[in-house]
């Protein structure tokens, strides 16, 4: 099926999501890091440290969901299954950063976006083993 196929917008608008999540966390952590004048590390500031957190988690999963959503489609993967992948990515992320943000203690949007996350890296991990094998 080759690079280029009709998944690909698909594979554009999951990307352009949580790279635009990622810009949205990081500016949470410059504007805190402005109001607390906390330039490194995050002092005693809980907002800035669950901002951070926030930022730092979305970073530590997101580019290896992105990059099974590249494999996917490069293996010609089920437009379905890249919606799942993507979907669950996105919800996961946003409602993980809500989740931390608010406070560093467990929280609904937290849980349910940390389950969505490895929901979506794990039908990734599947799908790319599946296509390249299958």
């Amino acid at each position: 099926m080759g690079f280029y196929s009709a998944s690909l917008p698909i594979l554009g608008v999951y990307a352009g999501l949580n790279i635009l999540i990622n810009l949205f966390l990081a500016y949470r952590v410059s504007a805190n890091r402005v109001r607390s004048k906390v330039m490194t590390g995050t002092g005693s500031d809980e907002t800035l440290y669950n901002a951070s957190r926030a930022h730092i988690v979305n970073a530590e999963y997101t580019p290896i969901a992105l990059i099974g959503l590249v494999v996917l489609n490069v293996l010609g993967a089920s437009i379905y299954v890249m919606h799942i992948v993507g979907l669950a990515l996105t919800i996961g992320r946003i409602l993980h950063a809500i989740g931390v943000s608010r406070t560093g203690e467990s929280t609904a949007p937290r849980l349910v976006g940390t389950l969505l996350t490895w929901i979506a890296l794990l039908v990734a991990g599947i799908g790319c083993l599946w296509y390249a094998l299958v």
